[in-house]
């Protein structure tokens, strides 16, 4: 694949054939070296005060993601709102995009391949009006967890995909095998980037270097879209909550909160949680109405509304 600038008038056309169009220079150099010393920002002062939810670690206590950044510092929402990166966006599509989120995920050296899938398969948005700008922050090459896409794969809609035990979702091997022609793997340079549909296939191969590699994604959706895994989304970090404040190893979004053990003191550190989170203030009266973390996310739906809950 060959790289085009920003302007090029043929990048709507570029993305609605291969559902990928490769970003020449998106970012200077002295853009880059900001951007990765803010990233450090948020890691060594941001992060400690972040939900839980929106940043991981493995097994080892290194950092695996940080997720939702715009949320919680102005740096990183200014720039997700750059003018010129919604020039881009509103060049391609026809429907108005609005900032969706910034994220990041570290390759640390050894880490294994990021299985093939589709971003509109693990977020569905309805309708369908999701783009990925995903910018390089270091030289991305095949030996340090290069990126993988399947030109033309937007066009196929919802692939199969299966999930594995971690929970993460793959495209049947079965499909990929018959789509091979259709894979590429392009070396993309710090400060260039990847446009790519909510569609496209994509993921990326193993970190075998001894340096990690960096990258920072903004994405964007339809302003009037629904993300329909909002609920479970909504539903999965109150199952947190229940878990941690109550003090079980194992909580699922349709256990009741008393079966597991739960008391006024864990409720009200519960009831806690969600002002602190989502700045919705439920009463003791409605969680012991509402006694799953499924039925207590619908109480927080329907007091608040999707869109609230979603910025």
């Amino acid at each position: 694949m060959d790289f085009v600038t920003i302007d090029d008038p043929s990048v709507k056309s570029r993305l609605e054939r291969d559902g990928v169009v490769l970003i020449d220079s998106l970012l200077s150099k002295d853009e880059v070296a900001e951007t990765r010393a803010q990233l450090e920002r948020y890691e060594r002062e941001v992060l400690a005060d972040v939900p839980r939810v929106h940043y991981e670690f493995h097994e080892d206590g290194v950092l695996r993601n940080m997720t939702e950044i715009q949320r919680y510092d102005e740096w990183f929402n200014r720039f997700g709102n750059q003018d010129r990166f919604f020039d881009l966006f509103r060049g391609v599509v026809d429907w108005d995009p609005a900032l969706f989120y910034l994220e990041t995920f570290p390759k640390r050296p050894g880490c294994k391949p990021l299985r093939m899938h589709q971003e509109l398969f693990a977020g569905p948005v309805d309708p369908p009006q999701y783009l990925h700008l995903w910018i390089a922050l270091d030289d991305v090459t095949n030996d340090n967890s290069g990126m993988v896409f399947y030109r033309g794969s937007h066009r196929f809609g919802l692939a199969p995909h299966i999930f594995h035990p971690d929970g993460l979702p793959e495209v049947q091997p079965e499909l990929l095998e018959r789509i091979e022609h259709m894979r590429v793997e392009p070396d993309i340079p710090a400060g260039s980037a990847a446009l790519f549909d909510g569609g496209t296939i994509h993921g990326s191969k193993a970190n075998i270097t001894d340096r990690r590699r960096l990258s920072l994604v903004v994405a964007v959706r339809g302003r009037d879209t629904v993300v329909h895994g909002d609920l479970d989304i909504f539903a999965s970090i109150i199952t947190r909550f229940f878990r941690e404040e109550i003090g079980v190893a194992k909580c699922s979004a349709e256990d009741d909160f008393y079966s597991l053990g739960g008391d006024e003191p864990a409720r009200s550190r519960v009831l806690k949680r969600i002002v602190d989170y989502y700045g919705v203030e439920l009463t003791a009266d409605q969680l012991d109405q509402r006694r799953t973390p499924r039925a207590l996310a619908e109480k927080l739906i329907e007091l608040t509304g999707w869109h609230e809950l979603n910025t």
